[in-house]
């Protein structure tokens, strides 16, 4: 014992000295993990290790008692595989993979709920399989070996389909898909539910019996006709009301048979393209497939041509009308025609509503009447003499001025002409305008019909001032007298005392040629004759605008806003330019000494010791540019 813990202390010590652990490179622990200190010994009492917190592979059930040396065969343990099988011998030769976890868990070796394990398999034990050996099935069972099986049902169940009789599985040709007529949760083989989908056995075919169908003995189940027909020949030859051979029926039955009820048939005439409608619903069938079920024409003229050649009020062969029915007639009421002219392109409006047929159809019906009004009403045209429409060139399209609801009374939307009737034009006489008929329209502009009233007006004389002859500006419709004219569309507005002046004071030249807007070239002889003050003396500004306004010329007032004399010892006793502005030649320039106002005896002793200051006629300004003394 003594040699084998020398022996282990050489070698622990042989590699720390070459700082390796005997567990391997990949253990990463601490050593005083599961080592004490004192002695290199293990006292599981002070173990820390956690085999399921610091490795991968966590010991549960009777993993959780064995030691460790039972899995660690070495003291390098990264060399224990966390497969099972590296532990535990393979008892099914490879059968069912290595994975036995998938079976098996560590708390017990056996296997308690198979049930559970096919679930996960390609075959769920169900219905009687719940109760059957492994045996059974499993032929290496008692070797305890499970290689993989065919789940189909013949594979087990072939001793039964050939056996069976009633029917006889092989004559009839059946399906070796087991399952497409029994029912695998079921604990008994007996009972079927084959899944007749393909077509579903409901209400009249609801049959318990396959042979009233599969006729007994026939020797394949499958391969019979879907059709109606081949099963209900009898009944089709066999019926008499109506009788379906001599009507030449369909032999689809189900175009007017269910399954539901046989005997009470219906046929859905809409899917012929031909509804039943009024009193079509209630004739027999024979009214009109007089031989047998063959297509019919849908139109009307081929059932009701005796209808047609018969009728005389009104006749329609002799009137030419067309055979198309149902242009008049309906299924509902055959007698009370109607014709809805809206379809035509022309809808009787007005008088037309109540005019008879042929009066305007006068060559029948065939070939449509023209619709233009002048065609039917030429002679009303012709004839008319208040206005006479012939001699003034009347346009004859009468729906300018007559309509279907009243023809005598006239009317003409002259705003459709683009030249509206406002005012006094809409009492004038059409004729005094449309002086050379209708059919080219008179000019638009004013001067045309009133160059009489323009060269002979005097107060005030158009063509010696050259009035412009676009009469709209000064003149309307509603009062050709009152003139008045909007001086602001000239960019010049007028206001002030300019509201009254005569329009000649100001167009001295006409009217073609506007005068010069600045007030100077107007107010020249006011300007030089000024004299209080003297504006040309003074060589006051040409700008008027600067002192004077529209509404009071003489009460001129100059903002002197450079200079404010409207407080303080300039504004009392008040001030006259020219006491400043010593040069009347150039208001630019002016004096704070002019007059004795300050001069330099009463400024220098409020200046003593001012840096730089020079006395000069505008120093006080240069100082003071407010006014103010401060």
């Amino acid at each position: 014992m003594r040699r084998l813990s020398l022996v282990l202390i050489m070698t622990l010590a042989a590699s720390s000295a070459l700082a390796q652990s005997p567990h391997g490179s990949q253990l990463k622990i601490d050593c005083s993990s599961c080592h004490v200190p004192t002695s290199w010994k293990i006292d599981l009492s002070k173990m820390t290790f956690n085999h399921n917190t610091e490795t991968s592979f966590k010991l549960t059930g009777q993993h959780a008692s064995l030691q460790c040396v039972d899995c660690h065969k070495s003291l390098v343990f990264s060399n224990a595989k966390p497969s099972c099988n590296s532990c535990h011998r393979d008892v099914h030769q490879g059968s069912l993979g290595p994975n036995c976890a998938s079976c098996h868990n560590t708390k017990s070796w056996l296997i308690v709920n198979v049930a559970l394990i096919h679930e996960r398999s390609r075959f769920p034990l169900v219905g009687a399989h719940q109760n059957v050996d492994c045996a059974s099935c499993h032929s290496g069972y008692s070797r305890l070996y499970f290689p993989p099986i065919t789940v189909a049902c013949i594979t087990c169940h072939s001793t039964q389909y050939y056996a069976t009789t009633s029917p006889n599985h092989v004559q009839a040709g059946f399906s070796t898909q087991c399952q497409d007529c029994h029912n695998v949760v079921d604990v008994s083989w007996g009972p079927t539910n084959f899944n007749h989908d393909f077509f579903p056995l409901v209400a009249g075919h609801a049959i318990s019996n396959c042979f009233a169908c599969h006729r007994q003995g026939t020797t394949n189940f499958g391969g019979l006709s879907t059709s109606c027909y081949s099963c209900h020949k009898a009944d089709y030859m066999n019926v008499s009301f109506p009788n379906h051979v001599a009507g030449n029926f369909s032999t689809n039955c189900q175009t007017c048979h269910t399954i539901n009820g046989w005997a009470q048939a219906s046929f859905d005439h809409s899917t012929t393209g031909f509804p039943l409608t009024g009193a079509h619903v209630s004739l027999q069938c024979a009214s009109c497939h007089k031989n047998g079920v063959e297509k019919l024409s849908t139109n009307c003229y081929s059932c009701h041509s005796n209808d047609f050649a018969s009728t005389t009020d009104p006749s329609h062969t002799k009137l030419g009308f067309p055979t198309n029915c149902a242009q008049c007639h309906n299924t509902t009421d055959w007698t009370n025609a109607t014709f809805d002219h809206n379809t035509t392109g022309f809808p009787l409006t007005g008088a037309h509503a109540s005019v008879q047929c042929a009066q305007c159809h006068t060559n029948g019906y065939q070939t449509p009447p023209p619709t233009n009004c002048y065609s039917c009403h030429s002679k009303d045209f012709n004839n008319t003499t208040d206005p006479n429409h012939v001699q003034q060139g009347f346009p004859t399209n009468c729906a300018q001025c007559h309509n279907t609801t009243d023809w005598t009374n006239v009317t003409f939307d002259h705003n459709t002409t683009g030249f509206p009737l406002t005012g006094a034009h809409a009492t004038v006489a059409c004729a005094q305008c449309h002086t050379n008929g209708y059919q080219t329209p008179p000019p638009t502009d004013c001067y045309s019909c009133h160059s009489t009233d323009y060269n002979n007006t005097t107060d005030p004389n158009h063509a010696q001032l050259g009035f412009p002859h676009n009469c709209a500006q000064c003149h309307s419709t509603t009062n050709w007298d009152n003139a008045t004219f909007d001086h602001s569309t000239t960019g010049f507005p007028l206001t002030g005392a300019h509201t009254t002046v005569a329009c000649a004071q100001c167009h001295t030249n006409g009217y073609t040629t506007p005068p010069p807007t600045d007030c100077y070239s107007c107010h020249t002889k006011d300007y030089n004759s000024t004299t209080d003050p003297n504006h040309i003396q003074m060589g006051y500004p040409t700008d008027c605008t600067q002192c004077h306004t529209t509404s009071s010329w003489d009460n001129a007032n100059f903002d002197h806003t450079a200079f404010p004399i409207t407080s303080g010892n300039h504004a009392s006793p008040p001030l006259t330019c020219s006491q400043c502005h010593t040069t009347s030649s150039n208001f630019a320039i002016f004096s704070c000494t002019t007059s004795g106002c300050h001069t330099q005896s009463e400024t220098d002793p409020h200046h003593t010791g001012v840096s730089g200051y020079v006395y000069s006629p505008t120093s006080c300004y240069s100082c003071h540019p407010t006014g103010k003394g401060d």
